[in-house]
């Protein structure tokens, strides 16, 4: 059996000895170390020097001079092209890096834009223990906290590396096991769906629907908590998914507002940029989202009027959208839909209700709000080629969640056949 190789990420000026150690715990692997130092070493054991990694730079001056964070952002793009070859030739299998802030910060922005969802990674790191946000974005890197600092060996740091490179060396040899079979044909779409607890009824029929007429289909179900929805957009960029069903797109009520969960000003633009088959709704559109009620901004508890709120739960705060923030909300959904020649987009409007609090008699019930949401993007892509269809039903009906699925099915049949 072939065995796996994986890819020590390190600073060799620093932290040699502890790559080292850990290409020693890694007998079952091929390894190899590159060099992402700010000062070039030279020892025998590096397999990608400083010199590798910048041979097609056009200035191949040493990065040694550079400040720690100019020195970063000179490296990462020519270190990014060197992995991203190495992934694309199949020759590696996995990828582990360790470091404490400068090194994490390089290792892991090579991880995210060299290596795709799906290949093993894996951070042991200083800076593990807090707020990874910023070093695993919408992928799905492993952070391992180093307990000590990574400078010198004794028997706390070599027992993290030790574990970290049996981790490693398990994911690298499924991986490679499982590579023959993720290139084979698969059977039915792979569709995308986004999805947030007050819309979890609609996802969950028409996941169970897609499932019943299209045999063989994949669906992915994401959460969206602006990781949720970068991670949905980042699989529609690498040709993972096939069809995207956005029942939920409250990531963007974030985004306009300000709200903690949002997934950029990119929303909605992958697939618009493949034209895969989409229908697009306004789940959870009704709502911006805090952290506890003393996190809410004080704009937002300031005036006569007062903004209505919603206590989800200790740590969630949602607020309902006004019909300002209603109509900018549309602008910026009908904007990010919109691309030369998309054909394959609809978008279904559910007149009774965008959330589970969006019906009569609850919190946030406002028809007036929804009708300024529906209308904008009614106006906004009258004209453009992308149908709006309004449906009476609330977002979380059965028969709307199945219209929905039944859409998007049509359209990927549809999409099949030309």
């Amino acid at each position: 059996m072939t065995l796996p190789t994986i890819l020590l990420l390190g600073t060799c000026d620093t932290k040699l000895p502890e790559l080292l150690y850990t290409q020693s715990r890694l007998s079952a692997c091929k390894t190899l170390i590159i060099d992402i130092g700010r000062n070039a070493s030279t020892d025998p054991s590096i397999s990608i020097t400083h010199a590798d990694i910048l041979a097609h730079a056009s200035n191949k001056e040493s990065i040694s001079h550079l400040d720690r964070s100019d020195y970063i952002t000179a490296l990462i793009p020519h270190a990014t092209a060197t992995v991203q070859t190495l992934f694309q030739e199949k020759r590696i299998h996995g990828v582990m890096g360790i470091g404490g802030s400068c090194g994490t910060a390089l290792a892991t922005a090579l991880m995210r834009d060299a290596l795709p969802v799906g290949f093993p990674k894996l951070m042991v790191s200083t800076m593990a223990s807090g707020d990874v946000g910023p070093y695993v974005g919408e992928t799905d890197i492993c952070m391992m906290y180093s307990v000590v600092d990574i400078a010198g060996r004794n028997r706390v740091l070599e027992t993290v590396l030790g574990n970290a490179a049996g981790a490693i060396s398990g994911m690298a040899s499924f991986y490679l096991s499982k590579m023959d079979e993720d290139e084979s044909a698969a059977e039915g779409p792979r569709i995308g769906i986004s999805m947030f607890g007050v819309t979890t009824p609609a996802v969950t029929r028409a996941r169970e629907y897609l499932e019943e007429v299209m045999p063989g289909c994949e669906v992915y179900v994401f959460h969206a908590t602006g990781s949720g929805g970068r991670a949905l957009e980042r699989l529609v960029q690498e040709g993972v998914l096939d069809a995207v069903l956005d029942l939920t797109t409250t990531e963007i009520c974030d985004e306009v507002v300000g709200g903690v969960l949002s997934a950029g000003e990119s929303r909605l633009c992958a697939a618009t940029k493949r034209d895969l088959p989409r229908v697009v709704s306004v789940g959870a559109c009704d709502m911006v989202n805090f952290g506890t009620p003393e996190s809410v901004p004080g704009e937002f508890l300031k005036g006569e009027n007062g903004r209505v709120f919603h206590h989800h739960n200790p740590t969630v705060t949602l607020m309902r959208t006004t019909r300002e923030e209603c109509a900018k909300i549309g602008k910026v959904i009908a904007k990010n839909v919109r691309g030369d020649g998309v054909k394959w987009t609809r978008i279904l409007l559910p007149t009774g209700g965008v959330s589970m609090l969006d019906v009569p008699g609850h919190a946030f019930w406002d028809p007036e709000a929804d009708e300024v949401l529906f209308a904008t993007l009614e106006d906004e892509l009258r004209d453009i080629g992308i149908p709006v269809i309004r449906e009476e039903r609330q977002i979380n009906d059965p028969d709307f969640a199945v219209t929905a699925a039944e859409m998007l099915r049509q359209l990927i049949e549809e999409h099949r056949a030309k």
